[in-house]
């Protein structure tokens, strides 16, 4: 029977015996006919979508005991344990899911991951529960991620790598350093990310990597360094800075050398800001240019709130989307970016802007505005702070 058809068939059992409102708990003679229904297409593409849209339709009303208990009883009918990870643990990282997956058995959950095949998927799960691992999971885990190519191996050793002992530590960061000076644009993500959990010895191993290659990207010193701030040892941000300075690109210089200011002379802020000031002016509009000045308005007193968003707007209103495809606007999300800010002496030129926009994307920006400037004066002040302070 087509995966359609089966779902279909199912779907009708759930309203004869449970209903649409999602009262009742789910009899285990259906939950278990579920669990048949994943096992017979376990590799079609539709299957997860249609069991979730199930237990979305007939099980609403979800706590943290009928959550467990549904999981618990899921697998002990499931051949194909990966399954549980799409109906329960799938897309956890936006924001919509329940919490409480932190509560389903991890033994479980590592025998859904391990039965996935070597990719990105099994990579990233190892990663975001690896936090709960036994030392026999974690090591289990350990051993089946090196047997994996180079192209998820990174991703997986160095979510695991927070885990682990100091022995795997040094081992897994070895391997990474590896990657990285063989040019694994992976393995220089992966350090960056975890620079914090890193000891002192292991972060100079890893500063200097960056350092002392030759012809490494600009951009993988930079955000570096802008991401791990607040790890670095006085030393190292020295050097740091002295690499910074020397950077062809003036969006990373300043975006650096901003997010390290500590270590800078006051003159060099001024004579870097009173730089890009004329440059700014000069040069054509781009989203960089605008970005740093956000930047140097946080760090620069002199340059007051009010006249960043002023300068911005201009900037804004001067990008170029013409060549651009709709969906693609740099003037749109610009604008999406600094609406917190806007007070009603921007109200006319925010509007102008919104005009010029193409699309739908118009109505939807003039839309939002409309919002914002008709909301109270504390509308997002949570946004306040990335961008000023």
């Amino acid at each position: 029977m087509y995966p359609y058809c089966a779902y279909e068939n199912l779907r009708k059992e759930f309203v004869q015996t449970v209903g649409y409102a999602g009262k009742l708990e789910i009899p285990d003679a259906l939950v278990r006919k579920l669990a048949e229904f994943i096992d017979a297409h376990p590799n079609d593409m539709m299957t997860a979508y249609y069991a979730r849209s199930l237990l979305d339709m007939f099980y609403r009303k979800k706590t943290e005991e009928r959550s467990i208990r549904l999981f618990n009883r899921l697998n002990s009918f499931l051949v194909q344990k990966s399954a549980l990870l799409e109906l329960f643990l799938h897309g956890l990282g936006d924001g919509q899911n329940l919490s409480w997956f932190e509560n389903y058995d991890i033994a479980t959950i590592w025998q859904a991951i391990s039965s996935l095949n070597d990719g990105y998927s099994k990579a990233n799960y190892i990663g975001r529960f690896s936090h709960r691992f036994t030392d026999e999971i974690a090591g289990a885990a350990y051993d089946s991620m090196l047997a994996m190519p180079d192209t998820f191996k990174i991703r997986g050793l160095a979510g695991i790598y927070p885990r682990m002992d100091a022995v795997h530590k040094a081992e897994i960061l070895s391997y990474l350093l590896q990657q990285f000076v063989s040019g694994a644009a992976e393995a220089a993500y992966q350090l960056k990310l975890k620079f914090p959990h890193m000891d002192k010895n292991s972060r100079a191993k890893v500063i200097d990597a960056h350092l002392e290659i030759p012809g490494l990207s600009e951009r993988f010193i930079a955000y570096l360094a802008i991401r791990n701030t607040a790890y670095l040892q006085p030393d190292d941000a020295n050097r740091i800075v002295a690499r910074a300075k020397t950077f062809e690109s003036d969006y990373l210089r300043n975006r650096c050398l901003l997010k390290l200011a500590a270590y800078l002379h006051e003159e060099e802020i001024e004579n870097l800001y009173d730089r890009f000031m004329e440059d700014f002016h000069s040069q054509a509009a781009s989203t960089a240019s605008i970005h740093n000045l956000y930047q140097f308005g946080a760090v620069v007193k002199k340059l007051e709130k009010s006249r960043v968003v002023s300068l911005a707007l201009q900037k804004i209103a001067a990008l170029d989307d013409s060549q651009n495809e709709v969906f693609n606007q740099e003037k749109y999300g610009q604008m999406l970016f600094i609406m917190p800010l806007l007070t009603e002496v921007h109200r006319e030129h925010a509007f102008d802007i919104a005009e010029t926009v193409r699309g739908g994307y118009k109505k939807t920006l003039k839309g939002r505005l409309r919002a914002h400037f008709a909301s109270s004066k504390n509308f997002c002040t949570f946004l306040y702070s990335p961008i000023c302070f």
